[in-house]
Formats: C-alpha cells, sequence, structure tokens
C-alpha cells in the first residue's frame, strides 16, 4: 500500500489588507494622493509609476467604485496608524467595561460574615462594578424564603444609596434568591476617569523609558 498522507485542515485565509502596487491590475482607476487630491484616471500601471516616482504605495482603496478609486499613500504608515486606533478603541471599552462580582449568602448568615460580604460588596461599588448576591435555599430552607428577602433588603440598606442601587427587585433562580446591585453613577464615571489615568500614566513612562534607551545608545555611539 501506499503510504497516506494525513489528512489537511482547512486553511484559513489570511487578511493581507487592500490590493497594493503590483497586485492592481485595472485598465481604468480613478487616483488620490496622500492629501485626497484628485490626480486623475489613468491605468493602475500608470499610478504606480506615479507613486513609485514618489516613494509611496498605490493601494486600491475602493474596488467596487466605478472607476475603483485608488490612493497613493505610505501603506505602511497607514497601516501603522489604523491598528494605534483600534488599540485606542479597545482601551476606551476595557476602561468603560463594568465587571459582575458575585457573593454568597445564606439567610441565617452570621454577623461576622455578613459583615465581610458587605464590607466586599462596598469595595467592588467604589471600584465600579456591579455585585450579583446569591441566597441558596436548601430542601426545608424553602420554607425561610421571607427571611432570605429580609435580608437582601437590610443588606441593600446598609451599602447605601451613596454606593450603590438596587437593580430591580430580588428574583428566584431555582432555588436560589438573587439580587443586583449597580454602583452609582458617580462611581462608575470616576473609576473610568482612574483607569485612563493609569493608562495615560503608564504611556507616558513607556515613552520616558524608550527615550532614556535611545540616549544610552547615542551616548555609546558617541563615545566610538
Amino acid at each position: 500500500r501506499g503510504r497516506g498522507r494525513g489528512r489537511r485542515g482547512s486553511r484559513v485565509a489570511m487578511d493581507r489588507g487592500p490590493l497594493r502596487n503590483e497586485d492592481i491590475d485595472l485598465d481604468e482607476v480613478r487616483v488620490i494622493d496622500e492629501d485626497k487630491e484628485i490626480v486623475g484616471v489613468m491605468s493602475s500601471q500608470e499610478a504606480l509609476e506615479i507613486a513609485e516616482e514618489a516613494g509611496l504605495d498605490l493601494v486600491l482603496m475602493s474596488p467596487e467604485a466605478k472607476p475603483p478609486l485608488c490612493k497613493i499613500m505610505n501603506y505602511s504608515k497607514f497601516k501603522y496608524e489604523q491598528e494605534k486606533k483600534q488599540r485606542e478603541v479597545r482601551k476606551r471599552a476595557a476602561a468603560t467595561r463594568i465587571e459582575v462580582k458575585e457573593l454568597k449568602m445564606r439567610y441565617n448568615i452570621d454577623t461576622h460574615d455578613y459583615g465581610v460580604r458587605l464590607r466586599a460588596a462596598t469595595k467592588f461599588l467604589d471600584g465600579g462594578d456591579r455585585v450579583k448576591v446569591i441566597c441558596q435555599f436548601r430542601g426545608r430552607e424553602n420554607d425561610f424564603r421571607q427571611l432570605g428577602l429580609d435580608m437582601f433588603m437590610r443588606f441593600c440598606d446598609d451599602v447605601g444609596e451613596g454606593t450603590g442601587t438596587l437593580d430591580g427587585n430580588p428574583t428566584m433562580e431555582g432555588t436560589r434568591m438573587v439580587m443586583m446591585i449597580s454602583p452609582t453613577k458617580e462611581k462608575v464615571a470616576n473609576q473610568v476617569s482612574k483607569k485612563q489615568e493609569r493608562q495615560t500614566r503608564s504611556k507616558a513612562q513607556r515613552g520616558e523609558g524608550e527615550a532614556s534607551g535611545d540616549g544610552d545608545e547615542e551616548g555609546e555611539f558617541s563615545e566610538d
């Protein structure tokens, strides 16, 4: 028997970006420059010659346009700026993301454990996160659901309106009583501001480190 070849996984098409330079082969394209000024309508070969003379790239921006639109630009710089914008968008999204922290309690929780849960909830809410409080009932404990509800209401009062607010009424999920508490708008805004400040400081520190490294290299070269 001949040797069997192993099964190959399906290939995933790589996103190589828009067509550029020699990959563009069109009889007619509309060309604009880096300042979005119209260069004219011509063949892609003519446009490529203009781009090469300027030390730039020819990039197909709108293949569906009539005629297709090409732009003369520094593609490496363009790609870097696009990736930079995407990173900033992700950072802003992370700064505004609200997490849900979970706390478990029993309807007959003792004073010490209750205080621990209360301090934890306050810390989470001060940090801009939501808090999900769960009270589990087992067997005959279901007869004491009202005690669990009373405990939840007391817990909300102890958290305080200045720290968090109850999202609707507590609900039953099977044998679990669940309550959601959200931070006040002021807490969320403060936390977002703090995250953005930390990101700004971190970015500035990285910039200082890079500048310091460049200075050291210059010193080494000057000594040589």
